[in-house]
């Protein structure tokens, strides 16, 4: 709230955003890599399963992540009432899901999710007043590559690794005994619902890239999140 009320989006930069992707993207990142590095080593059993079997988070940031981006997910449904429909839901949804994980105490299931917002870090700062033009090109270009290697590619192949541990283990005493009967259904749900969107963002990224390399649109206009939805929408009107 501080950083909101200090800051807002001076020189074009969500200030807010890009602190929140940062902290949760990174250290989503590390605590990815120690769950599934390390994780056998240090505890004798791999992820997904360990986790799956409340075995415990490996660390208190395993904790932490997840209740960072629950508190900034009701900045991001306010964001969302402006920015359109998608980004509502978006914000809902990561909310209701942090919240989830949290209230059962299996946040660390869900931590690996949180890759995705290594991405956000490249479109807090596309609008970067004090970004060159060239600057601005090589961010956008990250903010793709980004998007493409965490939302479209790793997030969906960890989450079907958890899925299918889940079919295999779900009869277990161990599991059953620490997570609620509806939690497959839940992380099933979330998954498709966060796919899908991140699926239909990318279709909206490539639109914009089209038209960035074709030259009808400068690299440093129509960058604004609601620019995205009114290019769309007009595109289907026509």
């Amino acid at each position: 709230l501080g950083v909101r009320m200090a800051l807002g989006k001076k020189l074009g930069v969500d200030w807010l955003a890009l602190l929140h992707a940062i902290v949760s993207g990174y250290g989503s990142f590390v605590c990815t890599y120690l769950s599934f590095a390390q994780g056998q080593a240090l505890t004798g059993t791999a992820e997904p399963m360990r986790s799956l079997l409340c075995q415990g988070a490996l660390t208190s940031m395993h904790r932490f992540i997840p209740a960072v981006t629950m508190g900034y997910g009701l900045f991001d449904i306010a964001e969302g009432l402006s920015h359109g429909v998608d980004f509502l839901a978006h914000g809902l949804a990561t909310f209701s899901i942090m919240a989830y994980f949290c209230y059962y105490d299996v946040s660390e299931i869900i931590v690996p999710m949180l890759l995705m917002e290594i991405s956000t870090c490249h479109l807090a700062a596309v609008r970067a007043e004090f970004f060159s033009e060239l600057i601005t090109t090589v961010n956008m270009g990250f903010f793709v590559l980004a998007f493409f290697a965490y939302r479209i590619v790793s997030v969906p192949y960890i989450w079907y690794g958890i899925v299918s541990t889940i079919s295999q283990v779900k009869d277990t005493e161990e599991y059953q005994s620490c997570l609620p009967s509806h939690f497959h259904i839940m992380v099933f749900v979330f998954g498709v619902f966060f796919h899908s969107l991140n699926a239909f963002w990318f279709y909206k990224i490539i639109l914009k890239v089209k038209r960035k390399l074709s030259g009808n649109e400068k690299i440093k206009e129509g960058n604004e999140l609601e620019d995205a939805g009114q290019k769309i929408q007009g595109k289907k009107e026509d």
